[in-house]
């Protein structure tokens, strides 16, 4: 059970092991790590096109590790950026505990 097993790794390589992220969205999620991108300069530079960018973008906002913002400039676009690692982590924490709840009540 390799992904029990933290010591040597780093916050963000739990979170992304804890919310089970694809190379896709991890390679997302470090590409707007302190920036706010479009689902089309992600794609850019990602290089996938928008539509799987924008379903791995759907799935990273049901988990709440991603933000979306919208903005106008002559038509409506969205940003994305990561939220903050505190926030993050305190996510994290909150879904390690309601699974911890789970498997206990199972064993019991």
């Amino acid at each position: 059970m390799d992904f029990l097993d933290v010591e040597g790794k780093k916050k963000k390589d739990i979170v992304f092991e804890v919310f089970d992220l694809n190379g896709l969205q991890r390679s997302l999620f470090n590409e707007m790590e302190d920036s706010k991108l479009t689902v089309k300069e992600l794609a850019t530079r990602v290089d996938r096109n928008r539509s799987t960018v924008q379903r791995a973008l759907q799935e990273m906002l049901d988990k709440d590790l991603v933000m979306r913002e919208g903005k106008t400039d002559k038509t409506v676009y969205y940003v994305y950026t990561t939220l903050p690692m505190e926030e993050i982590c305190e996510v994290t924490s909150k879904t390690l505990d309601l699974w911890h709840q789970k498997v206990s009540r199972k064993l019991n």
